[in-house]
């Protein structure tokens, strides 16, 4: 058992798919009309060879003017939350707080491009006390 889809309030939803899909690297996995009122579609995003999606949400009944933006409790694991902040930041990357190492790993929290805040985190390394 997994969590397959995290739906994501997005106001653009193609800008928001650049964002994912250019500035952080992962994939468009599904792109596809949901044959509504609205004309809304389907569209998620992932890093490679993840089983956990994004569904970009516009349009749908939880979705509204300022429904996007603001802090997500999302999460994305990384190997190293500096080198992620660097290749992140090289590619437009807005940050909330540069990374830091906490007692429970590396932290940092960066805006995607409708104002969504999501944490950045990788395993504490070993030599990194509590005190």
């Amino acid at each position: 058992m997994f969590i397959s889809v995290v739906s994501l309030p997005v106001d653009d939803v193609d800008r928001a798919i650049d964002f994912y899909t250019k500035s952080l690297g992962w994939e468009k996995t599904m792109d596809a009309p949901m044959q509504d009122e609205n004309n809304s579609r389907w569209v998620t995003v992932a890093p490679a060879g993840a089983q956990t999606a994004f569904s970009l949400i516009k349009g749908d009944s939880g979705w509204g003017p300022g429904k996007a933006g603001g802090d997500t409790g999302i999460v994305v694991e990384v190997d190293d939350v500096f080198a992620a902040r660097d290749q992140f930041k090289k590619n437009g990357v807005q940050f909330e707080t540069e990374p830091s190492i906490e007692f429970f790993g590396g932290w940092a929290r960066f805006k995607d491009s409708e104002g969504n805040i999501l944490g950045l985190h990788s395993s504490a390394p070993a030599n990194v006390s509590n005190n």
